[in-house]
C-alpha cells in the first residue's frame, strides 16, 4: 500500500514537472503564430517583434528555440516516464496527453532548428 502511494506521488510530480516545462514553449509558439500571421509586417519586422518579448541579453533566436526545444523534449521524457510508472487510468491518460503535446512541440521546434 505504501509502495503504491509513493509511486502515485512520483507520477503526480512527473505530471506537474512536465506541465511546468511546457508552459514557456507553448507561450512562445502562441506568440510566434500570432506575430507571423500579421501580413502587414515584413519578415525582419516580425522577427524583431518576436525577439522584443525577451531581454536584450537573450535575443538570440537560435538559442531561444534550442532552449524551448530542450524544455519540450524533457517534458516528453518526464511524461513518458510517468506513463511507465503510472497505475491509474487517469494518470495514464494525462501522461499520454502531455506526451503527445510535448512531442508535437519538440517536432515543431526541431524543424525550425533545421
Amino acid at each position: 500500500m505504501a509502495e503504491s502511494n509513493s509511486t502515485q506521488k512520483k507520477v503526480r510530480n512527473y505530471i506537474r514537472l512536465s506541465l511546468l516545462l511546457l508552459i514557456l514553449p507553448i507561450l512562445y509558439l502562441g506568440a510566434w503564430f500570432s506575430i507571423f500571421g500579421d501580413e502587414s509586417l515584413t519578415y525582419f519586422e516580425k522577427v524583431q517583434l518576436l525577439m522584443s518579448y525577451f531581454p536584450e541579453s537573450m535575443r538570440n533566436p537560435f538559442g531561444i528555440v534550442l532552449t524551448f526545444f530542450g524544455m519540450s523534449l524533457t517534458s516528453a521524457i518526464f511524461s513518458f516516464y510517468g506513463f511507465l510508472k503510472g497505475e491509474s487510468k487517469f494518470s495514464n491518460i494525462m501522461t499520454i496527453s502531455i506526451f503527445t503535446v510535448a512531442a508535437l512541440l519538440t517536432f515543431l521546434l526541431g524543424i525550425s532548428l533545421l
